[in-house]
């Protein structure tokens, strides 16, 4: 019989069959960090392995989770689980105890990576049946056996002086420019999609023992990316285990760091600081800032960074009159007289498109 093996964001192993897994002890997370002051802490975690009914496992999680307090994002495929959670700090060994007696979960979950700050950072619990990453292909687990080799974070200065290595920044163009790490090369596309393909024809003419580094925000665009240059051939890719987030931790015990700025953070924080430093400015004014906010009429929705005397100025919005106005009507009226998007994709993450003297124009507007 084959024998059984697992891969997680802190493993270099990933599970080949359905065969059961020995329970790993509900105090493995610990040290646990302090709670925000809701109560909260916030954490990650990934893995991938074979799911079976994944419509029942949605709606079992979903409603065993939420008896829990849990709230957050995690979708479920037949490849495994990516989740992101706030959990009531008095739950957390509760939850990593549900993880070992579940039949599907039982020893597929490693150590949870802790945020750097902590809330509830999402207003409720979805669990969806999606891919883990939108990479545009299928990406099963036959080519997630092409893992690449982790770094930890204690070692990750040491490979970014690799003599001619590439480092990718696996992001987005809007997390890159707030944070990251010096000398990243973050390919100028609006998904990962588009992101793997680019990194896959930067690669193709590299020789196959070329250094190449990658890293993103929590490890699991690095492990998919990772997995696919593998089976493309390159022999030489290595990815930072656990992500920002956890070169974060690294850098709160050391005191030291390679990266620059914020993470971007896929919750209501907007980002986490890793160092001190901002590296961008606010959109509509030009002052130094580095916090992400969505334009205040959800119609609108626009991602860009605004500084709080703009937010003032502007009522949290764009700065269109329309948003401006909008903004102000109750939640009621904003239901009952809903518009439908404002922007292509490609526009709302990109407000150096459609910002013009400090406030975002649309042809929509004429």
């Amino acid at each position: 019989m084959e024998p059984v093996r697992r891969y997680t964001a802190h493993s270099s192993l990933y599970l080949r069959t359905n065969a059961d897994l020995p329970a790993q002890l509900p105090t493995m997370d610990a040290p646990y960090p302090s709670p925000g002051p809701d109560g909260f802490v916030t954490l990650s975690f990934y893995s991938f392995f074979s799911i079976h009914s994944i419509q029942t496992v949605r709606s079992h999680v979903q409603s065993q989770w939420e008896i829990l307090g849990i709230v957050g994002r995690v979708y479920v495929s037949e490849e495994g689980v990516n989740a992101q959670l706030s959990v009531p700090f008095a739950k957390i060994v509760h939850l990593r105890e549900w993880l070992e007696q579940d039949s599907v979960f039982r020893g597929r979950i490693s150590k949870f990576n802790w945020a750097l700050e902590h809330s509830q950072a999402f207003k409720a619990l979805h669990v969806r049946v999606r891919p883990l990453v939108a990479a545009g292909v299928q990406v099963g687990l036959d080519v997630l056996a092409h893992e690449p080799e982790y770094v930890e974070p204690c070692d990750w200065a040491q490979e970014l002086d690799t003599p001619n290595a590439l480092v990718l920044d696996m992001r987005n163009t809007y997390e890159y420019r707030v944070g990251r790490f010096d000398n990243a090369v973050c390919p100028d596309v609006d998904t990962f999609r588009e992101e793997l393909d680019q990194v896959r024809t930067m690669c193709a003419t590299r020789p196959r023992d070329s250094p190449i580094l990658m890293y993103c925000t929590g490890g699991i665009r690095c492990s998919v990316a990772g997995a696919v240059l593998r089976r493309d051939g390159l022999t030489n890719v290595k990815t930072l285990r656990g992500g920002v987030i956890a070169y974060g931790q690294h850098v709160r015990k050391t005191g030291k760091s390679r990266f620059r700025g914020k993470n971007f953070t896929f919750d209501k924080r907007r980002g986490e600081p890793v160092t001190s430093e901002i590296l961008s400015k606010c959109d509509q004014c030009g002052n130094e800032c580095d916090t992400f906010v969505n334009c205040a009429h959800t119609s609108c929705n626009l991602l860009f960074i605004q500084c709080t005397k703009c937010a003032e100025k502007h009522i949290g919005t764009c700065g269109r009159s329309l948003c401006v106005e909008r903004a102000q009507m109750s939640h009621e009226e904003r239901v009952k007289h809903k518009l439908p998007p404002q922007w292509s994709h490609r526009e709302r993450v990109r407000p150096e498109l459609v910002f013009r003297d400090g406030v975002a124009h649309n042809p929509l507007d004429n």
